[in-house]
């Protein structure tokens, strides 16, 4: 490939790249003023002025802008976290910190807020509880590289820490599978039982 054909190239992707994050911003401010079922991808298209046989250019489905969308949208939440709650802290307040600021944030997001929709939350948690999902779920690492961190600082042996991280991946698990329509009040209960194992950890 001679040289004018890779500078083409390279124009060429990165023109696709803009086109494809236009329409994934219009997505984001369709989806957060009218949610996802009333949003359609001729209104994403017509928002990022583009014609709707262009929009399956860059995405399948409306699902799969709407997973492109949430994901960016959780890990801007997240990373709000990470810079608000205070780490270093008594571990109890910290799992009352985690959940309190977590449950804030998603309460007046509408994008989040889809979690719990019965239209998009199979292809969601079906993501999030992927080995991709996991592995490239910065708040899932920064906890845990920080949990594990901190326990080192308390003199746990790696055997122990270990048994941990397997306790917190039963959390994980938990928060991708179980929902308010499966039981009611599962994020407080998941809450309390974190609580729980934090105090007979740290006591």
């Amino acid at each position: 490939m001679n040289k004018n054909n890779i500078h083409s190239q390279a124009r060429g992707d990165l023109m696709a790249s803009e086109k494809k994050l236009t329409l994934k911003e219009s997505a984001r401010e369709i989806f957060a003023d009218k949610g996802y079922k009333a949003t359609s991808i001729s209104e994403i298209a017509k928002q990022a002025r583009m014609a709707v046989g262009s929009f399956y250019k860059y995405y399948e489905s409306k699902e799969d802008i709407f997973l492109d969308v949430y994901i960016d949208e959780n890990n801007i939440i997240r990373q709000t976290m990470i810079d608000n709650i205070d780490w270093d802290g008594d571990m109890v307040e910290l799992i009352s910190q985690i959940f309190g600021w977590s449950r804030s944030l998603i309460s007046s997001n509408k994008i989040l807020l889809e979690w719990y929709n019965s239209d998009i939350s199979e292809k969601l948690h079906n993501y999030y509880s992927s080995e991709k999902g996991i592995d490239s779920n910065p708040f899932h690492l920064f906890l845990v590289d920080k949990f594990t961190n901190r326990m080192l600082t308390e003199g746990y042996s790696q055997e122990k820490i270990q048994e941990v991280l397997q306790v917190y991946q039963l959390f994980y698990y938990m928060d991708t599978h179980i929902t308010e329509a499966d039981l009611p009040n599962a994020s407080k209960t998941i809450e309390y039982l974190a609580t729980y194992f934090v105090k007979g950890l740290f006591k």
